[in-house]
């Protein structure tokens, strides 16, 4: 197979919105991942191959041998800050260490390979000052933020060592069509309980947070790699949403009459502000495409269609 993309992680939430755009923009793919008998939506055409398994897997050595990927977007790994803060060492082998594997794999079967790192603004913790730049320094508040400095790091030895033409990119809050996890999807669900009047949420409300729909960072990845662009780039929108704001376009969207009520703490581990400056990605011609409003309508209409949960 010519230009090869290979996708891990492609089973889950961000990984599937990556392996689905991608091959719709015409790349052969060859999707790696959790599979959960039902391939994504937009690789079930036949577009693209894919490969069940969970990493490190030494059939993933064998994959990378045989398919000599030219782009390969590291989308596997953990997702989650609480579940990093009760089990920190589970999260660093299933972040770190599966980093790691991917990237000797790619040293020694594709030395030529384009490595796409999905990282997380995690690692830039709590600010003082915003917008945050990818000059911000990194000072992580959790395992999770911790675990993507590591792995950015071994990119960059990855790139400065080995020679290996790499990209980091740092999401701050996605959200979207099959997320199962962070701040959406818990309002959603909490919005949709049967037989509560009110939706209890951590915090004052002010936190704020800088939403992206996955289908744009699905577009940041695809500019990052046509314009063979190395470095660190923050994925963002570059607008600041407070919670109480996040919530009251949720409760619009749902027609839900259930009070907001906040409990004034904050869980450990969560940032308080987050704003990002994406002039960089700007500069190779990235603009997000959906609106928090709009996105959040295209979310709830797809979780309501598919049953999950009910009004």
């Amino acid at each position: 197979m010519s230009h090869c993309t290979m996708v891990t992680g492609a089973g889950g939430f961000l990984g599937s919105h990556v392996a689905e755009h991608l091959s719709s923009s015409g790349h052969d793919i060859v999707a790696l991942g959790r599979f959960s008998g039902v391939a994504p939506l937009g690789l079930s055409s036949g577009a693209a191959k894919l490969v069940g398994m969970t990493l490190p897997d030494r059939r993933f050595v064998d994959a990378v041998r045989t398919y000599r990927p030219t782009l390969l977007v590291h989308c596997a790994g953990t997702a989650s800050v609480p579940d990093s803060v009760a089990e920190p060492y589970v999260d660093f082998q299933r972040t770190v260490d599966v980093c790691a594997f991917v990237i000797e794999t790619l040293r020694t079967q594709a030395p030529g390979c384009h490595f796409v790192y999905l990282s997380s603004a995690a690692v830039y913790g709590n600010p003082e000052i915003q917008p945050i730049t990818e000059d911000t320094p990194t000072k992580p508040v959790s395992p999770y933020g911790y675990h993507k400095m590591l792995c950015e790091l071994l990119t960059r030895e990855a790139s400065e060592l080995q020679g290996m033409l790499t990209s980091v990119i740092r999401i701050f809050s996605a959200y979207g069509s099959g997320q199962q996890k962070q701040v959406v999807f818990d309002l959603f669900r909490r919005f949709s309980a049967v037989g509560e009047s009110k939706v209890n949420i951590l915090g004052t409300g002010d936190e704020t947070r800088d939403f992206i729909h996955a289908v744009d960072v699905a577009r940041c990845v695809e500019i990052i790699s046509q314009k063979r662009a190395a470095g660190i780039f923050n994925v963002a929108s570059g607008e600041s949403t407070s919670i109480r704001r996040l919530a009251e376009l949720l409760k619009q969207a749902l027609h839900s009459p259930k009070e907001l009520v906040f409990s004034g703490q904050r869980r450990v581990g969560d940032p308080v502000q987050w704003r990002a400056d994406i002039s960089k990605l700007a500069q190779l011609g990235y603009a997000p495409s959906i609106s928090l409003q709009e996105g959040l309508h295209r979310f709830v209409s797809s979780e309501l269609q598919t049953g999950k949960c009910k009004k």
